[in-house]
């Protein structure tokens, strides 16, 4: 298995899909005066070096979330953003790396790369500092993980009870009319083909109906974390039932 390779295609104008090994999925979004790299992945390669093949913009990094599979090589970036409240989920699974250089983004900031506009909406849930990327221009949403791709799991040490992951849904929610296509962090999951937005709508309702107890989970066949799983619509929420309220 070759663990420093990368692939990479153009999905959308100035945005490349890159996978590694682990079909891991990151987003280099490239305006007219800088380009931002969304997640890292976990491969073993230069990444800084693949990007520099797709662009010769100067390239930021905006992690969605601190998982393993998401900002590995993280260190190869001089500008990094990450949502502060994540520096917890590094340290929960004492991972190798060095943070202290990360500038923290928040909800509502802007990052404006020439042309193109992104605006960052925390979606606490899957980690406590999940973010999101909305391009309402081109109707776009940048997910990591922060509402799943084929299956969200919220059994992880460090996830939040499902009924404040149901609030950040909601919020989401509202803000539904401004984008059409989900590119999540796992898009092998779904066959390479972004999402839409109804997805969204369908793990709310998953949430809601185990936090009612309508929808009962089965025991989660896939992964070291355990966790009860559900299904509704396009949507499999992985859940702890210690951890719903």
């Amino acid at each position: 298995m070759e663990t420093d390779k990368y692939i990479s295609r153009l999905v959308e104008e100035n945005v490349y899909h890159i996978s590694d090994y682990r079909d891991d999925s990151f987003y280099l979004i490239i305006g007219e005066n800088k380009a931002i790299l969304f997640d890292t992945g976990m491969g073993t390669g230069d990444l800084k070096k693949y990007i520099g093949s797709l662009t010769n913009k100067d390239v930021e990094v905006v992690i969605s979330h601190a998982h393993w599979d998401h900002i590995m090589q993280v260190n190869q970036f001089e500008k990094v953003y990450m949502n502060h409240k994540d520096i917890e989920i590094i340290k929960i699974f004492k991972m190798d790396i060095k943070y202290d250089h990360f500038l923290d983004i928040k909800d509502g900031d802007i990052l404006d790369i020439g042309g193109r506009k992104l605006e960052v909406i925390e979606v606490p849930g899957h980690t406590p500092g999940s973010i999101v990327l909305l391009d309402n221009k081109y109707k776009l949403l940048f997910s990591g993980d922060a509402i799943g791709a084929g299956h969200t799991w919220m059994q992880l040490p460090g996830c939040l009870p499902l009924s404040s992951y149901l609030e950040s849904l909601h919020k989401l929610a509202k803000r539904s009319n401004e984008f059409e296509k989900i590119y999540n962090g796992h898009l092998a999951q779904r066959n390479g083909i972004p999402v839409p937005r109804e997805y969204l709508f369908d793990l709310i309702k998953a949430v809601e109906k185990v936090i009612s107890g309508e929808l009962m989970g089965e025991p989660y066949p896939y992964g070291n974390f355990g966790g009860l799983y559900v299904n509704y619509g396009m949507a499999t929420l992985v859940y702890n039932p210690q951890n719903i309220k």
